[in-house]
């Protein structure tokens, strides 16, 4: 009853919303960068292809801040801010580059926008060394506290796997209730099959 709640309710606590480990610079503040290294997505609202970068940028910062990472990955809308823009020599959207301590080293020149190849880019131009992609963690594995720790262990698994549908699910139905009914139709569903 009330550990399974409780369980629950920790579990919803780690669920992240899309877009949150990725920084906004702004010309405000944009000499952040000034310190550390920075993977800084250039972007304009109204371009196509910034779009298409969007979500896949938010899984590389949340990828990278998984493993650990010391990369801060960031955005700018260069529309709004066009000294951080001109700085930098941007020139079309989006720009991806690779600032350390305030200079640029490198600009992503590859066509292909998806996290793997982008992640592996930030990896080669950074001087600290990543540990390999986390394991996705199941819900599958059978255990001795039985439906409490399916339960938790499937809310883990939806957290790894899914965040957007763990997210939309808390959003949707107000956190813990939300969730309670999100994944016993999930376990549901599973025991169908």
């Amino acid at each position: 009853g009330m550990v399974l709640v409780l369980g629950l309710w920790v579990a919803l606590a780690v669920v992240k919303c899309h877009g949150e480990d990725v920084k906004r610079l702004n010309d405000g503040n944009f000499d952040e960068t000034n310190s550390g290294e920075w993977a800084v997505d250039f972007y304009a609202p109204w371009c196509v292809h910034c779009k298409a970068l969007e979500p896949v940028w938010d899984d590389v910062a949340s990828d990278l801040k998984a493993r650990g990472s010391k990369v801060s990955v960031a955005k700018v809308d260069a529309t709004l801010n066009p000294a951080s823009a001109k700085k930098n020599h941007v020139k079309e959207y989006p720009t991806i580059q690779f600032i350390r301590d305030g200079i640029t080293v490198a600009e992503y020149a590859s066509s292909a926008r998806d996290k793997k190849s982008i992640i592996d880019w930030i990896s080669r131009m950074s001087t600290e060394t990543l540990p390999a992609q986390k394991p996705k963690v199941g819900a599958t594995k059978p255990s001795s506290h039985g439906f409490h720790d399916g339960i938790v262990g499937f809310v883990k698994g939806l957290i790894t796997s899914a965040p957007i549908l763990a997210c939309a699910l808390s959003m949707t139905f107000g956190g813990i209730i939300g969730l309670f009914f999100g994944v016993a139709y999930a376990l549901h569903i599973k025991k169908i099959e």
